[in-house]
Parts: structure tokens; sequence; C-alpha cells
């Protein structure tokens, strides 16, 4: 017995290092990591602005779906940078700068606007699409009238409607783009 046990214990090993005894890849070794801030040129402006979006939510007690929502449609719509300048201005959800007159980098502006998101996100027509990100992102931007705004109305700038943002299939597939970006940096903060 302990001479069969021997043999099969050694017809088990091989001296060839080529092959044999490199492991099989696994998801983990053959997923691209994500670095959440790769475009990150503001210093460290999308890094303060994503730690202030899961903040808030936080203090909210939002899910963490609505916080990774929040995320995405930042990414999506601006690359989660605070404010966009100019006469086609844009806040950090991308809605016109014509709903909110303050100076482009007033904390008080930036906090409204995540907390708007954050007040869609908890609303019972945006609630019951919490199961995906992408969705409830898209639902919660859709659903948003404040001040009588409309999404896709408010996405044409410079007279010409921003391509990416014309259908909903476009918003969706933008947003969709922007989810790995919002996982990545949801867990690193």
């Amino acid at each position: 017995m302990m001479f069969a046990t021997a043999v099969v214990a050694g017809c088990g090993s091989n001296s060839n290092n080529d092959t044999a005894s490199q492991p099989a890849p696994t998801i983990h070794a053959t997923t691209q990591v994500v670095d959440p801030f790769v475009d990150d040129t503001a210093d460290g402006q999308q890094r303060e602005t994503v730690t202030r979006i899961i903040a808030l939510g936080n203090e909210r007690k939002a899910p963490d779906n609505a916080i990774i929502a929040a995320l995405v449609a930042s990414r999506a719509e601006g690359f989660w940078r605070v404010h966009h300048s100019g006469s086609g201005g844009r806040n950090l959800f991308g809605w016109s700068q014509k709903w909110d007159n303050r100076p482009a980098l007033d904390e008080g502006a930036v906090t409204d606007a995540i907390e708007n998101f954050y007040a869609g996100a908890e609303s019972q027509g945006d609630a019951a699409k919490n199961g995906n990100p992408v969705d409830y992102a898209v639902a919660i931007q859709l659903s948003d009238h404040f001040g009588g705004r409309t999404y896709f109305e408010d996405r044409t700038a410079y007279n010409a409607n921003l391509p990416d943002f014309r259908t909903q299939d476009t918003v969706r597939h933008k947003y969709a783009e922007a989810l790995p970006y919002a996982r990545a940096a949801f867990d690193q903060l």
C-alpha cells in the first residue's frame, strides 16, 4: 500500500517547469483593474468629489447602489469635475448652470447638486430601479424636474444637442461606460 502511494505521488510530479508548474489564470488575474482617477488632471479634484458624494450618501444612510448610481451619473456627465465653466456651464451631474447662478466652485452648489440627486434616489419611482446602478442613475436623472428642467432639453449646449446624451440609449451607454470607474472609486474610498 505504501509502495503504491509513493508511485502515485511520484507520477504526479513533473520536472518540466515550462508550463506545468504555472497556475491556471483566474478571473482576478485576467480582469483589467480600473484606475478610477486615471484622468484626474485637476490636482485631485475627482478624488475630492467622489469622497464628498460618498460622504453625503453615508450621511443620508443611502444604500450602496444609490451611492454608486450618484458616482455613475457624475462620472458620465462630467468625469467627477465639480463644475464646467463657460457659456455652456454644467454642474456635477451635467445640469446647466442656469439652474444655479452661484460661483463655479461654491461649496453650497456642489452639496445641493449631490443632495438633489440623492433625493431623487429616494423617490418611490426611482428607488424601484435600484437593483442596477446604471438604470437607477438614468431614472434619477430623467425624473429630475427641479425648477422645471428637463433632461434632454438641458443637454443642449452651444445650440447643439450633446451627442452622448441625445437619447435614452446613448445616455445608458455613457452611464454603462462609467460604471466600472464608479465601482472602483466606491471600493477604493
